[in-house]
């Protein structure tokens, strides 16, 4: 996937462009289904299927004090969306300045002037423009003129429940990671980096890997049943998302950890993703390295036992 960050002063030349525009944080069921379209548009018309994104939040720009957690940083987002079979991603850099653009320049500038798009694919509710006065009448509106046909797309629904990133958010920080996977169409992960720690998983047996997350948001202190991807495979494992308190009496900076079964390769600053499937236990702190070593003897085992037991979840359909 190429990616493309603003818009520049080039117009770009694109075949037969179909284009989703949106946030598109967490890449849930909803746009999965938008991206869908669009690449099925796109073979159809021999065409270039392309997303238009959108970084920073408008709410950490227009709204700075919101405490608005992403559910993966640009980069995871990037990544979820090469994963779908996007050609072109344009990311465009949302700052106060652009966000005073009405609503008629940016049709203008970002999606005709640039992209000259043949299909517009969005949700029915996005909004655009200054004071968010551009929607999906307003582009309806310069069909004729842009040379684009604007398709909207209906919430996504799940028994009864709307799909959307500020419900995903909401389950993810109660720490329902299962019920929020469901809306994600996939498990909820965290993108990052190896880093050295301490060593005292390896004193304990259960070497980890340390990672340092790109933002995002934290689900709740606990051992998680986890699948670890590194270069493209796929490992069982468990998680610890928490401060330690058996090691540090006062409050420890929160640290992700991961122990892959049967893993003994060296993975130092490499990138990989931690799949969270299902919080086993709460954080607890142990009197001894003993007690703790028999508590993670405890939780290896259970999670082998579930890897056993279950399939690979089938995530719904949406309606």
């Amino acid at each position: 996937m190429k990616v493309i960050y603003g818009i520049g002063k080039a117009k770009k030349n694109f075949k037969n462009p179909v284009l989703a525009i949106g946030v598109f944080d967490g890449v849930h069921l909803g746009h999965r289904y938008l991206i869908q379209k669009i690449n099925r548009q796109a073979r159809a018309m021999h065409g270039t299927s392309m997303v238009m994104t959108f970084f920073p939040h408008p709410m950490h720009v227009l709204k700075p004090s919101t405490n608005l957690p992403l559910l993966v940083s640009l980069r995871h987002r990037l990544k979820l969306i090469e994963s779908l079979g996007v050609d072109v991603c344009v990311v465009v850099n949302f700052t106060n300045q652009f966000s005073h653009l009405n609503a008629d320049g940016f049709i203008k500038q970002y999606i005709v002037d640039f992209v000259n798009p043949r299909e517009i694919w969005i949700g029915q509710n996005f909004r655009f423009g200054k004071s968010r006065e551009g929607d999906i009448r307003l582009l309806r509106e310069f069909e004729k003129t842009g040379g684009f046909k604007v398709h909207g797309i209906a919430p996504r629904r799940i028994q009864g429940d709307v799909v959307s990133s500020t419900r995903i958010r909401k389950l993810i920080l109660a720490g329902k990671i299962v019920l929020a996977a469901r809306l994600l169409g996939r498990p909820f992960s965290i993108f990052g980096k190896v880093i050295r720690g301490d060593g005292r998983g390896s004193t304990l047996g259960f070497p980890t890997a340390n990672i340092n997350p790109l933002p995002g948001i934290i689900a709740p202190c606990g051992v998680y049943m986890v699948e670890v991807v590194i270069a493209g495979h796929i490992y069982q494992g468990m998680a610890n998302i928490g401060r330690r308190p058996s090691f540090y009496r006062k409050r420890n900076s929160l640290k992700i950890e991961a122990h892959i079964f049967n893993f003994r390769v060296n993975i130092y600053h490499k990138e990989i993703e931690i799949r969270f499937l299902k919080k086993i236990r709460n954080e607890k702190k142990f009197d001894s390295n003993e007690k703790l070593t028999q508590q993670l003897n405890k939780d290896e085992e259970m999670i082998r036992t579930l890897f056993l037991k279950i399939s690979k979840p089938a995530f719904p359909a949406v309606i």
